[in-house]
């Protein structure tokens, strides 16, 4: 332990007897070890932490699985839920949910807010307990004893003052009265996107009281969640719910026909989309980590060059190699602690920037620097010291005392073998740094094919207000006709507004309606393989105020947005799809959304938009006007002639004077709802871009750095070459020529493991080749040509040698 002591004070004294060495290794490190450790902090929250549930392993989410089209995690029915439930064997509870929205009145400001409807039995399954009042129980999962409501810690605190008295009160939501029975602990929250139909995170819960008809097949709009029986596998409780769908296949083919049911880990519902690119960044900073190691693994070699004859006089006193070895390794990972140090401070902040750019639906809430991050930094530190330290290590143990105790010696005897190394780090510090910078390319041309993407409307200009008529208020179809077509005329009048319009499911702000579509004339296809459309309700101004272009045929007319007359329009995809080689316009078909499924006639044919996503296919869409489909919910449009968030307040004002009692939600610009849908692709993609940025600023140094001590190690070899006549572009092209050879040895390996590990960045890219040419070579010669330039700086240096100075110095 005194040993270890001497040996710890003695390597403080060398660091900071050379303080320029020990300042530039530290700040590499702390790049490396600072980035790897920000990254982990974000890998541990969303991949490594447990849920904040109980038994969370065993919780799995339930999905029904569409066989004919693909989807296997699809949303689910009452009646086929309420079946499951009663005939499983290998689940210990089940619990279904959904989403919807409420408006909060009564109070100074009404607001819409997104609210999850649970069976009672929800949070028992979970094991989340309030942290006031209580959950629910069983009885309040029956008709007429469901009003009540279970706030989040958020909304209790942003609207009610964290007032621990509302407990027992009733608040009004949606015109109907609730008591709140209970506040959920801070931080809490269920949300899952697949099948949200708010696409936002539960402020309230409400239970779930099923109708006596709920075991009517119609509609899928629910999720569930369920926990496995204790000792049941996934694989076991698969196999017994697929006897129970197949049972109800057979039993209800008209609804069941080409469904399954499909398990997924609770875990890998909430994190499996986001788990490749994060694996991709920890792997990147990684990289950058190693390069950095690399770096100081050089600088260590240069300095173990000039205490050669310190450790000949050591060794010649009687130091064994291996106590040298120990000494050095000492020093390297005093170095690697400081380094770790102020990279545990850069993470901080790098945490913090990180939460700033990370998409809201990763859910980084948690993130932070737990004891496993600081584990991480520790175990992350310590590593770093012996990988980059061993090397120089043992280099610098092999000493000829003969040679290195000669008057003036130059360390010949392990000049060879050092060069060497160096060389050899200089190579992996540019392969690693071709490697990144291949990943940011290809990650940097697929986001700007994303951008470039046109979604089928022009988002320039629009503003989008969401409003939801309560149906204890507006329960008569001519009251909600009325009040958005009032509305709409209104906002046309204000100055500044060029057109405006309503919708049912806007464009990237959610999912939208899906159904069966008939087509008259055609033979009934088999159960389960009927033709799907999507549904969108609109006004008569919708497609003109988001500029989507009619192909074919007409619009919609005045009286056709004011009371039913059967049209419907279409979009190119539905056309291409379910009339192949035929005219639609004309054609009848029929909706299956309807009560009265009256056949309707194609009188018009719209441009292709994207709904969901960019990169998503367009499906076949169905337009139908207002009075076909009364929605309650719609999204106002408003296409104005300059900023539109400038009419904001004044349409919110118009709302509250037709009704004081009615909120607006989700106020955005359809640029901004754009740039939402980005918001993943654009963060990893900055991510992996900085990190590629580092790596070439780390590699530049790096071969600068060997190449200046290459110079000043043949300051007396140039001297000789220029006193005998060579010429300045000779001396530079042997300096060039060294650091070339070693560069471009770096990226002949670097091409070749890019090849192999660009593979791994498929997902994410956008009609993007992960062995794209273009972003290959243009890469290679952007890396060779920084490597030129540090090269070519310390070898114009060599060109200022004065040789008979050189010469005397020899």
């Amino acid at each position: 332990m005194e040993t270890l002591w001497r040996d710890l004070k003695y390597g403080a004294r060398m660091l900071v007897k050379s303080p320029g060495f020990t300042a530039v290794a530290a700040i590499a490190l702390a790049l490396g070890i600072g980035a790897n450790t920000a990254i982990f902090s974000v890998v541990n929250a969303v991949l490594i932490r447990s849920l904040p549930f109980r038994d969370p392993d065993r919780l799995v989410m339930v999905w029904e699985n569409n066989r004919v089209r693909g989807n296997n995690r699809n949303v689910i029915s009452a009646a086929n839920y309420l079946d499951w439930q009663d005939q499983n064997s290998v689940l210990e509870q089940m619990a279904a949910f959904y989403d919807y929205r409420g408006n909060l009145t009564g109070m100074a400001e009404p607001e819409e807010l997104p609210i999850q409807n649970v069976t009672a039995n929800f949070f028992d399954l979970i094991g989340v307990n309030s942290a006031i009042g209580r959950t629910f129980t069983s009885e309040e999962g029956q008709r007429g004893r469901n009003h009540v409501i279970i706030l989040s810690n958020g909304l209790w605190k942003r609207r009610f003052g964290g007032d621990p008295g509302l407990i027992g009160k009733t608040i009004r939501l949606s015109e109907v009265d609730f008591t709140v029975i209970g506040v959920m602990p801070p931080g809490f929250d269920f949300f899952v996107k697949q099948g949200s139909l708010t696409g936002k995170h539960p402020e309230a819960w409400v239970p779930i009281a099923f109708s006596p008809n709920a075991r009517v097949r119609q509609g899928r709009f629910m999720s569930a969640v369920a926990k496995l029986k204790p000792g049941v596998t996934l694989a076991q409780a698969q196999a017994e719910m697929d006897r129970i769908a197949g049972n109800l296949e057979e039993q209800y083919k008209d609804f069941n026909a080409g469904w399954g049911v499909n398990l997924v880990p609770l875990k890998t519902q909430l994190v499996g989309t986001i788990r490749p690119a994060l694996l991709v960044l920890l792997g990147a900073v990684a990289f950058v980590l190693l390069i950095a190691c690399a770096n100081v693994a050089n600088l260590l070699l240069a300095r173990a060059a000039s205490r050669e004859k310190e450790i000949a006089i050591r060794a010649a006193l009687g130091a064994r190699r291996s106590r040298v070895i120990r000494q050095l390794l000492t020093e390297a990972t005093l170095l690697a602690a400081l380094g770790g140090g102020l990279g545990l401070l850069l993470a901080m902040w790098g945490v913090e920037l990180l939460l700033a750019l990370t998409p809201k639906e990763i859910g980084l809430t948690g993130a932070g620097l737990d004891y496993r991050v600081l584990g991480f930094t520790l175990a992350a530190s310590l590593l770093t010291g012996l990988m980059f330290g061993l090397a120089p290590a043992l280099q610098a143990s092999r000493t000829n005392l003969n040679q290195s105790l000669k008057e003036g010696g130059r360390g010949a005897s392990s000049g060879g073998r050092s060069h060497r190394l160096r060389g050899v780090f200089v190579v992996a510090e540019v392969a690693l740094a071709l490697v990144l910078l291949i990943g940011s390319g290809l990650m940097i041309r697929s986001f700007a094919r994303l951008e470039s993407v046109d979604p089928g409307f022009d988002a320039k200009n629009v503003l989008t207000i969401r409003l939801l008529l309560p149906a204890n208020k507006y329960g008569q179809d001519p009251q909600v006709l009325g009040f958005f077509r009032q509305l709409v005329e209104r906002v046309q009048s204000m100055p500044g507004v060029l057109s405006a319009g309503a919708v049912s499911f806007l464009p990237f702000a959610g999912p939208y309606a899906g159904t069966l579509v008939e087509i008259q004339g055609r033979p009934q296809p088999p159960p389960g393989e009927g033709l799907v459309t999507g549904v969108c309700v609109t006004d008569g101004n919708y497609f003109r105020t988001m500029q989507i272009p009619l192909k074919r045929g007409r619009l919609f007319t005045d009286q056709e947005t004011s009371e039913m007359r059967h049209v419907v329009v279409i979009n190119e995809a539905f056309a291409r799809k379910h009339f192949p080689g035929e005219d639609p316009l004309g054609r009848r078909v029929t909706i299956y959304m309807k009560d009265a499924n009256e056949p309707s006639e194609i009188i018009g044919i719209v441009g292709d938009s994207k709904h969901m996503s960019l990169d998503g296919e367009v499906e076949p869409m169905s337009y139908w006007p207002h009075p076909e489909l009364v929605y309650s919910g719609m999204t106002l449009v408003v296409r104005t002639q300059s900023d539109p968030t400038s009419i904001a307040e004044p349409v919110r004002s118009l709302v509250l004077s037709m009704d004081k009692d009615q909120p607006v939600a989700d106020v955005r610009t359809m640029e901004e709802l754009l740039s939402e849908s980005l918001s993943r692709a654009r963060f990893s993609t900055l991510l992996l871009g900085i990190f590629a940025g580092v790596a070439l600023l780390l590699a530049a140094v790096g071969i600068f750095g060997i190449m200046s001590y290459a110079v000043s190690e043949r300051t007396h070899e140039i001297g000789l070459r220029m006193a005998l006549g060579a010429q300045t572009r000779d001396v530079v092209g042997l300096v060039v020529r060294q650091g070339m050879l070693l560069s471009l040895t770096g990226i002949g390996i670097g091409l070749v493991t890019a090849f192999a590990l660009t593979r791994l960045l498929a997902t994410l890219l956008y009609e993007v080749s992960t062995t794209d040419p273009a972003t290959f070579v243009v890469l290679s010669i952007t890396l060779a040509a920084v490597a030129f330039v540090a090269c070519y700086l310390p070898a114009r240096r060599a060109t200022k040698v004065d040789p008979m100075v050189a010469l005397r110095y020899e």
